[in-house]
């Protein structure tokens, strides 16, 4: 078999990604839009409130996220932010 000196163009796809999601609960008005569209249902209405007396939206399992970004489209005061976590970094920080 003869070894080809090309290489993929694009990288292998990971089995598992991990997402990072943020709420920034001082701009979240608790309107619940992010809440009903999530299809793992992992978010809910906080018993806490923020400054302007409203309860804010929490993560209740983040692990569990998928990232499929509807919360963060669909904010209408864009207080969720939703990053892919780089496992690879992960790996070299803890060698």
């Amino acid at each position: 078999m003869l070894e080809s000196k090309r290489k993929p163009i694009l990288a292998p796809p990971r089995l598992k990604k991990k997402w990072d999601v943020y709420i920034d609960s001082e701009q979240c008005d608790g309107c619940g839009v992010c809440a009903s569209f999530c299809s793992k249902e992992l978010l809910k209405a906080s018993e806490n409130t923020n400054s302007r007396m409203l309860h804010f939206i929490e993560i209740i399992n983040p692990e569990e996220c998928v990232g499929c970004s509807q919360c963060e489209r669909l904010c209408p005061v864009t207080a969720i932010y939703i990053r892919e976590i780089d496992l690879d970094e992960d790996v070299n920080d803890e060698s």
